[in-house]
Parts: C-alpha cells; structure tokens; sequence
C-alpha cells in the first residue's frame, strides 16, 4: 500500500489544511520519519534528508521573516522544497508566505498548514504513519485472545492448531487469525497480530473445510488485531522426551527483535489440549501481574529445606 500526502488530510487529529501545492497531494511518503530544516534554511545541506515530510515551525518561520528577502535564503527554501521531499507542514497556525506558495505551485509539493504546536505535531503525525512503516512479517500459526492475553499457537501442519483454535472459540474465546498471521512491531516493542483481510475470520478444520466463524459464532467470536503477549508450540508428544514439569526453566522466542514468551506443549490423544492453552495464557498473566508459581513453590521448599524438614 501506498501512503500518500492525502492520507494525513484524512486525519481529524491533525488538523491539516492546504496552503499550497494542491496538485501534488498524490506524492508518496515513504518514512515516517520527519525533519525539521533549520540548517538548510542557512545552507547547510549536508546531512538533508529530502525524502522526509519537512517540519516548519515557529523558529523556521522566524528566521525566513527576518532573512526571507535574501536571494541566498531564498535559494535555500527552493532546494528544501524540491526533489523528492513528500510535503511541507507548517505549524502553530502561521500560513506560508508567497515565496513559499509560489515554490509550492511551481513543483507541486503541498504546503499544510495546522494549528497545533510542532512538538505535538510531531507525536500525532507519528501516530499516524508508525503503523504504516513498522516492521513486519508473516508467521503461520493461529492467534487467539484468551483471558485479555495474544496467544499466537504455533506448531507443525496436522499438530491440531485450528483445531485448538476452534475449540477455544467455543468455550468464548475470540480468534483473530487462522494459518497466515501478519505481526507488526509497535514502538520497538509490542508485536500488533492481524488475519488476512482477503478471507479474515476464517479456520480451516481438515474433515470439516473452511469454517466461517464469525457467522457461526458470531461477532463477540471475533477481534480484528491483539496484542501477541505468548506464543505457545504445540509438539507431537515422544515419550523419549523429558518434558518440563515444573514450570521452573522460562524460554522466549524472537518476533522482529522483541523477545516473547514461549511455552512449548506436548499433543497426545486424550490430552486436552484447548484446557493447557487456556490454562498457559492464565498462567502468563499471573507473570504479568508479578505472580509467577513455580517460583513460589521453589522459594517455600527452600524455606523448608533450611528449617532442617527433608520431607518437605
């Protein structure tokens, strides 16, 4: 998807109007990132980064009141408003002046203009484009809010994902993508999960085919994004394996640099397998609130230990 300059009219929250430039709204942004021109309004253009939305405050403004007859200054806002710069945004209400407006119309890059001070600007223009340029990747797996925790269940094809999937969806559990789920990464820190929006709410159970569960289940069945707070594999179960019994030794997976809390669970017949993922998501909470069991139970039997009680 292509982000254009149109998009951030599109934003309540901006307040964004157009000054000048007008035919040039379809240009592209390509970062999120902004840039503010005060060393290139003085000529200083070598760390100038054009393919930035350019940020004109009140100390920009300032400056090309003062100096803006300069023929050098002049020049200088020419280049700034060139190239592939995607637009410029003027802030604290202030309009451009009509050197502005006609570099603006001559090249077609749009001049905005807003009422809000720049540093807010800056955290509501942010807002509005960090979903549009955060990392992201595609795992196979299917995501599950269980007890307000993302749980995404991984595991090989034919271990019973959809199926655990589907299971939690009628004890009331909400699904939020099945097979191919889209993670992005927020803040550097939180992993955002989204389904396919070409068949979304969707699970494939082999034997039963493709299950529409929002019409099955209906909408409180359901839920557009979640926040991946664990992510659960499901293993067929080997009986050579020493499986943990404790609780004791915690792992965590790496989902675009942020580490995640992982737990790996055996499938065999007559395990029930939807009642472990509820109850793992349960206990994951009870860590996130600062509980966490196995360690309590290491602590009291250390307790007892020291008290000289052996059969503790």
């Amino acid at each position: 998807m292509t982000v254009t300059v149109r998009k951030l009219l599109d934003d309540p929250m901006l307040g964004l109007q157009v000054a000048a430039g007008a035919r040039g709204l379809d240009r592209p942004i390509v970062t999120g990132e902004l840039n503010r021109p005060s060393l290139e309004l003085t000529g200083y253009f070598k760390e100038f980064r054009s393919e930035r939305i350019q940020i004109l405050g009140v100390g920009e403004l300032t400056y090309l009141e003062e100096h803006g007859e300069s023929a050098q200054v002049v020049a200088h806002l020419c280049r700034i408003l060139s190239g592939d710069v995607p637009c410029a945004i003027i802030t604290n209400g202030h309009q451009p002046s009509e050197s502005m407006r006609q570099r603006a119309e001559q090249v077609s890059i749009p001049i905005l203009t807003c009422a809000h001070g720049t540093t807010k600007l800056y955290k509501r223009l942010w807002e509005n484009l960090e979903h549009d340029f955060a990392p992201e990747t595609t795992l196979h797996g299917v995501l599950m809010e269980i007890h307000d925790v993302g749980v995404l269940i991984q595991g090989k094809s034919s271990v019973g994902k959809s199926e655990c999937g589907l299971d939690l969806v009628r004890r009331g559990f909400q699904l939020v993508a099945d097979d191919y789920v889209t993670i992005k990464c927020l803040n550097d820190s939180i992993l955002i999960g989204r389904g396919s929006n070409m068949l979304p709410f969707h699970i494939e159970a082999r034997g039963l085919g493709i299950i529409d569960v929002s019409r099955l289940f209906g909408a409180m069945a359901i839920r557009r994004d979640e926040r991946v707070a664990m992510v659960i594999t499901l293993v067929e179960w080997e009986d050579t394996v020493e499986y943990d019994r404790t609780g004791l030794s915690e792992e965590t997976v790496t989902i675009l640099d942020v580490p995640v809390p992982h737990v790996k669970i055996p499938v065999k017949p007559g395990r029930s397998v939807g009642t472990l993922v509820e109850v793992a998501a349960l206990n994951q909470k009870l860590k996130s609130m600062g509980v966490n069991t196995a360690r309590l139970m290491e602590q009291r039997i250390a307790q007892e230990l020291a008290r000289g009680n052996p059969g503790c």
